[in-house]
């Protein structure tokens, strides 16, 4: 880790730690907007660590690798990384970001050009935090630009994932927007799955550090039940799966500026933090037992929020078909080349 993103990530881990609290989750969760929070990560200057044009690219990704896996860690309640995607992507383009928070999605339409606007007409399903955000990042599965659009001219419908986090559908009819060129909805497919990938690791995180302290201090038969072979064994399965989901979301932030590389990253990294995501869940609640289906207990914050965010922007079947189908297009020769490379 270079200097600077060990400052950042620093930095961030006392910012998140200062502001989120089990009692501020709980009320995210009702539907309260986490202003203050919205506004620290703002003053902090976090919102361009992937849109500097200054700062080389692998450090752009650092950068913003160690800032997404600390706000995961911490179950951050705002649209943190779809906001930094967005604001590159606007960046890169000469398109200035508007303020506040920026989500992406998918549109189920089309977008089109009338003069020198551009229009939409379609629905947004499942757009994270749209009812907060001011502005969505919008371009059609089969478009090749996208359209920046204030979410006040839709229509949206609230609703929620099973952790409480907005997820809300915006319908637009064909209303004009700011162009960004060269974003299809397959870029903003891989950009939603790298950050969800990166989500995980980041919550992965907060459950192994959870659950190695409960084995370390619940007694069961007078001793802690770390000291116990099943529970250990166990404890290195979710370590396991914990590193190796956070070098696959390392990989995939990385490669959201290399075009030639990364579908085939994003989606491996997409599996293997999914499949990470179910194992560990399901290990911490073995090991913490009945408090850990409490709603009491914090576990579940991490938990729902793991089964959640592995189904969004693509499950696993979904990315390791597409993985299946390049393999078996690229032919035998390619295979092991492009499993090693």
């Amino acid at each position: 880790m270079s200097d600077t993103s060990q400052l950042i990530n620093d930095a961030a881990h006392r910012l998140f730690e200062q502001h989120v609290s089990p009692e501020l989750l709980h009320r995210a969760e009702k539907g309260e907007w986490s202003a203050a929070l919205w506004d620290a990560v703002e003053v902090a200057g976090f919102l361009d660590t992937l849109a500097d044009r200054d700062t080389a690219p692998a450090e752009r990704a650092e950068n913003t690798a160690v800032l997404l896996r600390a706000a995961a860690r911490h179950l951050a309640p705002i649209p943190l990384g779809e906001t930094i995607f967005a604001r590159a992507a606007l960046a890169a383009r000469g398109v200035k970001a508007p303020k506040g928070p920026i989500s992406i999605a998918v549109l189920d339409g089309d977008t089109h050009r009338h003069g020198d606007h551009a229009h939409l007409k379609g629905i947004a399903s499942r757009v994270a935090y749209g009812r907060h955000a001011t502005h969505v990042l919008l371009s059609a599965s089969n478009g090749d630009e996208a359209v920046l659009i204030a979410t006040r001219r839709g229509k949206l419908s609230e609703a929620t994932n099973i952790a409480g986090e907005p997820r809300d559908t915006i319908a637009f009819a064909d209303t004009a927007g700011t162009t960004v060129p060269e974003i299809s909805g397959h870029d903003l497919l891989l950009g939603g799955a790298a950050l969800r990938a990166m989500s995980i690791a980041g919550a992965l995180d907060r459950i192994l550090i959870q659950t190695v302290e409960y084995a370390r201090t619940r007694v069961q038969f007078g001793k802690p039940i770390a000291a116990f072979q099943a529970i250990q064994q166990q404890l290195a399965i979710l370590a396991g799966h914990t590193a190796a989901a956070g070098l696959a979301a390392d990989a995939a932030i990385a490669s959201l500026e290399q075009p030639e590389t990364r579908a085939t990253v994003i989606a491996a990294a997409k599996v293997r933090a999914g499949d990470a995501a179910g194992a560990a869940a399901s290990i911490a609640h073995q090991i913490h037992g009945a408090i850990g289906i409490t709603k009491e207990h914090t576990l579940h914050f991490a938990t729902r929020r793991l089964w959640s965010w592995r189904a969004e922007f693509g499950p696993e079947n979904f990315w390791a078909e597409k993985l299946g189908r390049a393999a078996a297009l690229s032919g035998a020769e390619a295979f092991w080349p492009s499993v090693t490379a």
